[in-house]
């Protein structure tokens, strides 16, 4: 008797943060993608030094980087000046990636303090040694600030968590292959939440050097993926983190759920394709096997978020996806699920540059941004598809436009893939998340609630009330219930205290307005001053001036059932120092905020 397959368990997306050029969060990405922005230009001399692109006729180096590698906010995180100016910048941006994941699935971090939580982080190239070599100079807190193991290590010795932790290098394919064993070890019990993260900096010109004169970067930094302009790819800058969870698990917990991966696959070329090459058949097997293992028809993929690094690698990638439905479809045919019944591919480096090991990572947050706006953003800079492109008679199209694509009643689904250059593959299937239970928070009847914020100091106060009153500004901003529950329950709670007392949303409006400014408020209580805290319930009251006196409270003893769904709430304002070895560290751009580097 024939058994069925068993589907695999799906895992959720409950927590997610990115950082890009030209953007500091989620939100920032998309518009940047909507928009089609290129946020790619010249690099200056001391920011990527000593690069040769020897016998390649290269142009100004082109790169999309962030504003400032050399800020950290090294006192928030209890690390001394020291070993910040020591630590390479990749472990930086993901202890602040980290933290701001979890603030996005509204999880505080001391709820997980002793946890076996898991961490996967690719591993990222040496730039910041390589550096320090070329300078001659080394200190004992480089041991730990350089050694690859602590881009996954550190987090999890910061955040106090006790499962599994590694950093896995598969070249470009690293921030997607984080997935394999986040997923594996969480439908197996070992670990209820894993952190999967990838950054990418550049600071040394060695690999941009060997890249050239490899051929693998753009000699005219104008490339495009699949465009008649690819030449070669252009170096990026960011990161991301995701938090993961069994889908199960996310939904008995009350957690917010930003979209679902129902499978990843990985694998290799073998000798197929060159030792640096790419095999357009190996990866039309991963696309067929990674949905076959999850459970789902390939056709009901409606978008390719692809590799596309604007280099020979695209063709190659676009006849795989055109192979593997080809295959998948059969005869008769059965309907493509994208929008127009075609498959869809696009490519978030023509943005935001390629990012190498973190590339993957971002390819996923762009996946997770197209199921929640129900839109397919145009390959920007697309005007003319390279010539060799061919789709045949498949129903497969590239994104040259901006492509609409709502949620209806059938499951929108994405594949997400990433090629390293040693031939390691990965794929990824993302989709959207199950439809949530109407929010009746808004609803409730008008009652003052208790909005505590807290911060390291009264300038990072400031800032996040700030934030937050640009959230309320939005077109669609929180209810005030919702608000008030996440940041009571979801947040840490840091030494710089106020508690806002709040019936509406112009209430709390105008108290985040006098936080903001430094100035007293009749609705703001702080330690010495909580008489508006006579404005709660006498039970709630009694809880915000415990929490303001720094005692443990339990919030959500106030909270009927069910508890109002957490919103997308900005994330904490880091109060960047610069930290670098030397007095030789790049200079942030003229946009980037922050004092100079100091030495040590």
């Amino acid at each position: 008797m024939s058994t069925v397959p068993q589907v695999p368990e799906p895992i959720a997306v409950i927590g997610m943060s990115c950082r890009t050029a030209g953007a500091d969060d989620a939100q920032a990405l998309w518009e940047l993608l909507s928009g089609e922005r290129r946020l790619i230009g010249p690099v200056p001399e001391r920011r990527i030094p000593s690069v040769d692109a020897g016998p390649v006729d290269a142009g100004p180096l082109q790169a999309a980087l962030l504003d400032d590698v050399t800020g950290f906010d090294a006192a928030f995180f209890g690390i001394s000046r020291r070993m910040a100016a020591w630590m390479d910048p990749h472990q930086r941006v993901l202890l602040e990636l980290t933290w701001h994941a979890l603030e996005n699935a509204a999880i505080a971090p001391e709820q997980l303090h002793g946890v076996p939580v898991a961490v996967f982080s690719a591993g990222p190239a040496a730039d910041y040694r390589e550096r320090m070599i070329q300078a001659d100079v080394v200190d004992s807190a480089a041991f730990p600030g350089t050694l690859i193991t602590f881009v996954a290590n550190r987090i999890s010795y910061q955040f106090d968590w006790t499962g599994p932790s590694y950093a896995i290098d598969s070249a470009c394919s690293s921030g997607l292959s984080v997935l394999a064993p986040a997923m594996q070890g969480l439908r197996n019990g070992e670990f209820p939440l894993a952190a999967v993260m990838a950054a990418n900096i550049s600071c040394n010109g060695f690999y941009t050097s060997s890249a050239y004169q490899a051929g693998a970067l753009s000699p005219t930094g104008d490339s495009v993926p699949f465009s008649a302009r690819r030449d070669g790819y252009i170096r990026g800058e960011g990161g991301a983190c995701l938090l993961l969870k069994r889908l199960a698990d996310a939904q008995r917990d009350g957690d917010p759920v930003h979209a679902v991966i129902r499978g990843v696959g990985v694998a290799h070329n073998g000798r197929a394709g060159g030792l640096t090459g790419s095999d357009a058949d190996a990866q039309a097997r991963l696309l067929l096997g990674t949905a076959r293992t999850a459970g789902v028809p390939l056709s009901s993929v409606g978008y390719i978020e692809a590799h596309g690094t604007g280099t020979g690698g695209d063709l190659a990638e676009a006849a795989a996806v055109t192979d593997a439905l080809r295959t998948a479809l059969g005869t008769p045919r059965d309907p493509v699920a994208g929008p127009e019944g075609k498959m869809w591919i696009g490519s978030i480096k023509s943005n935001i540059g390629h990012l190498e090991g973190a590339a993957g990572l971002l390819g996923v947050v762009k996946a997770v941004l197209i199921l929640r706006h129900g839109l397919i953003p145009p390959i920007a800079g697309l005007t003319r598809p390279d010539p060799g492109l061919s789709f045949g008679d498949m129903p497969v199209a590239l994104a040259d436009h901006p492509v609409a694509w709502p949620r209806g009643e059938a499951v929108r689904r994405i594949g997400v893939n990433s090629f390293g250059v040693g031939g390691a593959l990965a794929h990824a299937v993302v989709e959207d998340a199950p439809e949530p239970e109407a929010d009746t928070s808004a609803a409730l009847s008008p009652a003052p609630v208790a909005v505590p914020l807290s911060a390291m100091d009264r300038e990072g106060l400031s800032a996040l009330a700030e934030r937050l009153l640009e959230t309320l500004g939005q077109p669609q901003p929180p209810s005030l219930p919702a608000l008030a529950w996440t940041v009571q329950t979801g947040r840490a709670a840091l030494r710089e205290r106020r508690v806002l007392v709040a019936v509406d949303l112009a209430d709390l409006a105008g108290a985040l307005a006098a936080v903001a400014a430094g100035q007293a408020h009749e609705r703001v209580a702080v330690t010495d001053r909580k008489e508006p805290l006579g404005h709660l319930p006498a039970a709630l009251g009694h809880t915000a001036g415990a929490w303001l006196d720094g005692l443990p409270v339990d919030w959500a003893e106030h909270w009927p059932h069910p508890r109002p769904r957490c919103p997308d709430l900005p994330g904490y304002p880091f109060q960047h120092r610069a930290h670098w070895f030397d007095a030789h560290g790049p200079a942030p751009h003229a946009r980037a905020a922050g004092p100079n580097a100091e030495v040590y």
